[in-house]
C-alpha cells in the first residue's frame, strides 16, 4: 500500500499566516530559504493551527496517508546523508498497516460507537485503543470525532442548515455542533462559511476523504 497519497508545493513570495485545518495526515515537509533545506515531519494536529510563512520560502510537501508509521530517526538519518531521491526515502521509511486502515474507514464511517466499531472489528474495545494508539499515535475517539467534524463542516460549507446538520452528525444540538466547529477550526460555523482558505483543505486528500 502506498504511504504518500499526496504532493504539494507553495513558494510565497511575501511573508504571511497560512492556517492548517487537522486532516489526520502527517506531511514530511521540505522548506528551501536560500539555498538552504530544512525537513521535518508533521505530528497529527487536532485543532487548525497557523503558520507564519516566510517570504520565498519554497515548500514541498509529501503528505502521509491516515495511520501512516513513519521511522523517523531512520528518515532524517538517510536524508542527512543524502537529500536527495526523498520520495523513495520516505517511502521506504514509512509503512501502512491493513488492519490499521480496516479500523480508520470504519470510524470514519461513523457506523456506531467505539465499542461497537471494536467489535464489528472482531477485537476488545481495549485492543483497538492500544493498538491505534501505537500505529497512529491517535485514539479510535480521535478518528472518530475528527471524520465527523471533517464531514459537517464540509456539509454546512455546502449550503446545509446547521440545525439539521447538527441533527444529521449526530451532534446532541445546534450549541454542541457550534462548539466543535470553534474547537477544531478556530472559528464559529458562520466564520467557517466564509473562510475559503479553510474550506478548501476539507476536499483535498486527508482523513474522510481518502481513508485507504
Amino acid at each position: 500500500m502506498e504511504t504518500i497519497i499526496d504532493i504539494w508545493t507553495s513558494n510565497p513570495t511575501e511573508k504571511g499566516t497560512a492556517y492548517v485545518v487537522p486532516d489526520g495526515c502527517r506531511d514530511v515537509i521540505v522548506t528551501e530559504t536560500e539555498g538552504v533545506q530544512q525537513v521535518h515531519v508533521s505530528p497529527l494536529f487536532d485543532a487548525t493551527i497557523a503558520v507564519d510563512i516566510g517570504p520565498n520560502a519554497k515548500m514541498t510537501g509529501y503528505r502521509l496517508a491516515p495511520g501512516t508509521c513513519v521511522d523517523e530517526s531512520q528518515l532524517m538519518a538517510a536524508i542527512g546523508k543524502d537529500s536527495h531521491d526523498l520520495f523513495d526515502k520516505i517511502a521506504a521509511f514509512s509503512r501502512r498497516f491493513s488492519n490499521v486502515d480496516e479500523a480508520l474507514f470504519s470510524l470514519g464511517e461513523r457506523v456506531g460507537s467505539v465499542a461497537d466499531i471494536a467489535r464489528s472489528l472482531g477485537v476488545s474495545e481495549r485492543t483497538l485503543q492500544r493498538h491505534l494508539l501505537k500505529h497512529s499515535g491517535k485514539s479510535p475517539l480521535f478518528w472518530q470525532q475528527l471524520a465527523r467534524v471533517r464531514q459537517s463542516a464540509r456539509a454546512i460549507a455546502e449550503g446545509a442548515p446547521l440545525i439539521d446538520t447538527a441533527f444529521e452528525f449526530g451532534y446532541a444540538d445546534q450549541a454542541h455542533f457550534s462548539r466543535e466547529i470553534k474547537r477544531w477550526f478556530g472559528v464559529t460555523p458562520s466564520e467557517l462559511l466564509v473562510r475559503k482558505d479553510l474550506t478548501v483543505q476539507l476536499y483535498m486528500p486527508g482523513y474522510d476523504t481518502q481513508v485507504v
